[in-house]
This record gives C-alpha cells, sequence and structure tokens, in this order.
C-alpha cells in the first residue's frame, strides 16, 4: 500500500515487541522531559493494549499515522485481517460474480470497483464533543477479495478529529486502491 506522510507499523507478533516499540515511538514523539512521564507511560500503555487487541482479533497489520505533510499531524489507524467469505455469497462466488458476492455478503456496504477489482466499503462519521469543541471521527470498513477469490482483507480505518468525511475517505479510498498484491503472503 502507498501511505502518504509518515506511518508506523505496529509489530503485532508478540506483546514484548509491541511494548518496547510504543516505549520508543512515544518516547520520540512526547519527548524526555520529567514532567510528561505520565503521559508517556499512559500513551505507551494504551498503545501496546491496542496491539494486543489488534493481534487477539487475528491482525497482520497495524499502521498508525502520525503526519500527512511534515508538521501536520495526522492521527489514523489502519488495522488489517484476513477474513473468510461468508456462506451468503458462496452462490455468487460460484457463478463468478464478485460484486454480487460482495453485496451478498456485506448488506449496507457499497461496492466499488478499483484497480484491483470490486471492493465492499463502509462508512461511519461519528460527531463527538470534548468540552465546546465537536469533532468527527471517520470509521471505513473495506472489505477487499484476495485476487484468486479464496477469502478477503478486512481493512479497519478510524480517523479520529478529521475535519470533514469525504476528502479523507477519498483519500482512504486511494490508499486502499493502491494495495498491489504478492505471490506469497508475508
Amino acid at each position: 500500500m502507498i501511505l502518504p506522510g509518515t506511518w508506523v507499523s505496529v509489530p503485532l507478533t508478540d506483546r514484548e515487541s509491541a511494548r518496547q516499540f510504543c516505549r520508543r515511538l512515544v518516547r520520540e514523539q512526547v519527548g524526555r522531559a520529567d514532567q510528561l512521564a505520565r503521559l508517556r507511560r499512559d500513551a505507551t500503555q494504551e498503545l501496546v493494549t491496542s496491539a494486543a487487541d489488534a493481534r487477539e482479533l487475528g491482525a497482520h497489520t497495524y499502521l498508525m499515522a502520525l503526519e500527512l505533510l511534515p508538521g501536520v499531524p495526522f492521527p489514523a489507524a489502519l488495522l488489517a485481517l484476513d477474513e473468510s467469505w461468508p456462506e451468503s455469497a458462496r452462490a455468487d462466488l460460484a457463478a463468478g460474480d464478485v460484486s454480487a458476492a460482495l453485496v451478498s455478503a456485506f448488506p449496507g456496504t457499497e461496492v466499488a470497483v478499483q484497480r484491483t477489482g470490486p471492493v465492499a466499503r463502509r462508512a461511519e462519521l461519528v460527531r463527538g464533543t470534548l468540552g465546546e469543541q465537536t469533532y468527527l471521527t471517520l470509521r471505513l470498513e473495506y472489505h477487499v477479495p484476495y485476487p484468486d477469490g479464496s477469502g478477503l482483507m478486512l481493512a479497519r480505518v478510524n480517523a479520529p478529529t478529521v475535519p470533514a468525511a469525504e476528502p479523507f475517505a477519498t483519500l482512504f479510498d486511494e490508499i486502499l486502491d493502491s494495495l498491489t498484491w504478492t505471490d506469497v503472503r508475508v
């Protein structure tokens, strides 16, 4: 996948690797000042817990955005895991209609044709408030069929504090459209 800006890949192999990585990342992002020790500890623990949750879900990829452009913070996360086609899609798959299989498998999603073929996408915009400040969180879910049709990659995106939904939804559509499959699964 082509990721614009600065992203990090949180290791999901084991809790200790994730803890060391998150600790180093938080120290780099927050700084080493003594008065920030509690903030560093809390942020590290939150990231370690998030990585453990991702690992428990079966995720193989956990990407976190840091900046969209140099100096422009961009908090977003992309989690990817493998999933099987639901039984409801079997007839359409047997007929060779991947778009119809996605509609059958994931009601309520929109199916878009991307460079690699049809993809199902669900978008949710959540409005929240903190004090008098209103913010938007964009949540996206993509079901991307493997090229051989044997399964799907589920990609979940969480982008808090976006100023507007559509430009960021389009950005993530493009990121997922940049996905290139290799012959060997890593």
